[in-house]
């Protein structure tokens, strides 16, 4: 089982309401911005069970913890119950249940886990509860974007975040999950920091696939006929393009490390190894291409046709080759 506790504890917004724990100064309300929108309602439960348990940090064992965990603790609710959306309803029953008096302890904790999808009205409907709350109510609004959120909600909550995590504090978390270890690094490596998407890589056949077709055109792309017939590959293999870039600068990177000695630090060693024997791949050209691979981010998200986007950059990783093939 992957220890969530010990991996929220690394974060700023547990370091933040822990100390505000410590002092006696929980605020009523805390806003926790989380790009992880799979793992964000298990994040906001430990937070709950921060606040709400006796020791100074979350056991996950008392009554308390284990209650929060399956969602039927008294005085934690989570909202919302069923579904994404987040419902004028789910906001009425909130403020109606905040002034009902806890049950087993001082606090009542309210854990809003897609704030995100909180619209306008519902917003506004929980105004006044996050100016004036009953005295011992605390709640936790989770958003994967800050920007969902309606300024007069975001200046009544005390700020938090759970950043993106190093692929080390990752590692250290998923190996006991995992029994192949490169296949791990590699998962973690095209995760953009963030626990859900590295568990659901680490299970995905297609990022075997496309890493299989990145290294055959990194390997065997030579000249411009070779580019036009990889460049029709990728376009019919219909693998998302944003995984292809991902899974380029994953072993360019890697490239680089191993070419400046850092080999320690290379997640797919044996595909680098093969690459490394391929002519071309000067530290110059690798550093060029990974730029163009930067610039072919930015155009993706104007919508650049596919086509003529992969045409283009496989392009310019050859031109790389080229330019730099003395450095």
């Amino acid at each position: 089982m992957i220890d969530l506790i010990s991996l929220v504890k690394t974060t700023g917004a547990y370091k933040v309401i822990s100390q505000d724990k410590a002092n006696g100064r929980l605020s009523h309300a805390y806003l926790v911005t989380c790009s992880d929108g799979d793992f964000l309602g298990e994040y906001l439960k430990i937070l709950a069970k921060l606040i709400v348990c006796d020791a100074p940090n979350p056991c996950g064992v008392c009554r308390a913890c284990r209650l929060i965990d399956k969602n039927a603790h008294s005085d934690v609710s989570i909202i919302p119950a069923e579904g994404d959306a987040v419902l004028v309803q789910d906001v009425a029953s909130l403020i109606e249940s905040s002034y009902v008096k806890p049950l087993e302890g001082d606090k009542k904790v309210f854990v809003i886990t897609k704030g995100q999808n909180m619209n306008a009205q519902a917003q506004n409907k929980l105004l006044k509860t996050l100016e004036e709350p009953p005295v011992g109510v605390h709640i936790l609004i989770g958003t994967t974007s800050e920007y969902a959120m309606l300024p007069t909600v975001k200046s009544r909550c005390k700020k938090v975040e759970i950043a993106n995590f190093s692929n080390q504090v990752l590692f250290d978390v998923l190996k006991s999950e995992c029994d192949d270890e490169q296949s791990l690094l590699s998962a973690i490596a095209c995760g953009d920091g963030t626990l859900g998407k590295a568990c659901a890589l680490q299970n995905d056949q297609s990022l075997k696939t496309t890493m299989d077709l990145v290294l055959d055109v990194l390997v065997n792309m030579r000249s411009s006929k070779d580019v036009l017939a990889f460049s029709e590959k990728i376009v019919k293999s219909k693998i998302d393009f944003s995984q292809i870039i991902t899974v380029t600068e994953l072993f360019l990177r890697d490239l680089l490390c191993y070419k400046t000695g850092k080999a320690d630090l290379v997640c797919n060693p044996t595909a680098i190894r093969m690459l490394a024997e391929q002519p071309g791949y000067s530290k110059g050209a690798i550093v060029y291409a990974l730029d163009k691979l930067a610039e072919a981010k930015k155009r993706k998200k104007f919508n650049a046709n596919q086509t003529m986007l992969t045409e283009w950059l496989l392009f310019a990783i050859l031109e790389g080759k080229f330019k730099w093939q003395k450095s």
